[in-house]
């Protein structure tokens, strides 16, 4: 069995990654005309959905909702992505306490992720976020401890 520090910092990584998986599977199920992360009002829905540049780009012809899901799909596969490094570096080696330039990366995308919802997202995923970078946290402070 992993120890306790180890055991929390994977803990923490898998929340994430299924927090960017779900964030992915929502994404892909919405559409213009409705879905989990499309928007309720149908003005909104209509100015998304017209063909055309953006001020620093004009002759780009795509719109905002493409533009939307590119967003919310790459943001969803940084999430995974970091949070899979996390975990297997957590589960299979001790790296994470040991280079203090693992530690602090593995600190400090949790963070940005957290304080970004706090200032930008909504309240269920910004307590999932805080879940699991509490338990990074955890993981490494119960490292440093023992």
């Amino acid at each position: 069995m992993l120890p306790t520090p180890q055991l929390l910092v994977a803990a923490g990584a898998g929340l994430l990654f299924a927090l960017g998986v779900a964030h992915a599977g929502l994404t892909v199920r919405s559409s213009p005309s409705g879905g989990p992360m499309t928007p309720c009002d149908p003005d909104l829905r209509a100015v998304l959905t017209r063909v055309g540049g953006l001020g620093f780009a004009p002759d780009i012809r795509s719109t905002l909702w493409r533009a939307w899901v590119g967003f919310n799909l790459s943001h969803a596969l940084g999430v995974m992505g970091l949070s899979a490094v996390a975990f297997v570096m957590a589960i299979a080696s001790t790296v994470v306490f040991d280079d203090l330039c693992v530690t602090v990366a593995v600190l400090a995308v949790p963070t940005v992720y957290l304080l970004l919802s706090l200032r930008y997202w909504f309240a269920k995923p910004t307590k999932a976020i805080a879940v699991g970078t509490g338990l990074i946290y955890a993981g490494i402070v119960v490292h440093w401890l023992g």
